[in-house]
C-alpha cells in the first residue's frame, strides 16, 4: 500500500490548481497549469530515518487533466494504478488481482486526492514556501494537519517542469522520484487510462459497495 498512497500525494501535486495566498503558491499553481499533460520515466527510492535507501522502484507514468493519471511500477514488483474521473483500479499482477475503487473514497486518511478536487479547500491544508539549489527551484508543503501522513511535501521544479519530488513522513522516512524522459502537452492516448482486467484476475469492485 505503500505505493498507492505516493501516488495520491502525487496525484493531488500534479492536478492542484488552486490559488493560495503566498506568491510562492501563485508560482507552483502556474507551473502546474501549464501541464495539461505530462508522461515520464520515474526512479523512486525510499530511505530508512537513518538515511539508507531500503527500496527502489522504477516505472513510468502519464497524466492528463482534468482527472486522468496512470502509474505504473515495471520493477523489481510489478504494479499498475490509474485513476479516471472517479475511478481507480490497483492491478498486481503476481497476486493476479485488481482493485477497483470510488476516487473520492479511495483517499482514506489521506486527504490529498480529495483535495486535488476541492480547491476551495487546498489553502486551509497547506502552507507553501520556496527554495532552491544550483540545479532545482523547490516548493516546500507544510501541512496544517500535523496528523497527516506526510510531514512535507516537496515539487522541485527545472525549465518549467517538474523534475522531482520528496516527501517525509513522520517516521523520519524520506521518498524521493526523480522523472527522466519528461513529455509535456503531448496528445496522450485515451487507453493509457483505461484497465481491462487479464484473464483469471480476481476483481475486487469496492465500487458497488
Amino acid at each position: 500500500m505503500k505505493i498507492f498512497r505516493l501516488f495520491i500525494v502525487l496525484f493531488f501535486a500534479l492536478f492542484a490548481v488552486s490559488s493560495f495566498a503566498a506568491s510562492a503558491s501563485d508560482d507552483l499553481k502556474n507551473l502546474l497549469n501549464n501541464v495539461k499533460t505530462m508522461q515520464a520515466s520515474f526512479t523512486q527510492t525510499i530511505y530508512d530515518n537513518r538515511g539508507k535507501a531500503v527500496e527502489t522502484s522504477n516505472g513510468t507514468m502519464s497524466m492528463e487533466r482534468p482527472g486522468k493519471f496512470r502509474w505504473q511500477v515495471t520493477k523489481p514488483i510489478p504494479q499498475l494504478i490509474i485513476a479516471n474521473q472517479n475511478k481507480l483500479w490497483v492491478y498486481d499482477p503476481d497476486l493476479e488481482q485488481v482493485t477497483i475503487r470510488k476516487l473520492e473514497k479511495a483517499t482514506g486518511d489521506t486527504p490529498a486526492l480529495l483535495l486535488s478536487h476541492v480547491d476551495a479547500e487546498l489553502d486551509k491544508s497547506y502552507d507553501v514556501k520556496t527554495s532552491s539549489d544550483p540545479g532545482l527551484k523547490w516548493f516546500v508543503l507544510l501541512p496544517k494537519d500535523k496528523e497527516g501522513m506526510f510531514e512535507q511535501i516537496k515539487l522541485g521544479f527545472s525549465n518549467q517542469q517538474v523534475q522531482q519530488m520528496e516527501l517525509k513522513d513522520h517516521l523520519g522516512h524520506d521518498t524521493r522520484i526523480k522523472f527522466n524522459n519528461i513529455r509535456t502537452n503531448a496528445d496522450l492516448a485515451n487507453t493509457l487510462f483505461t484497465f481491462k482486467a487479464p484473464k483469471n484476475t480476481d476483481v475486487i469492485d469496492e465500487t458497488k459497495r
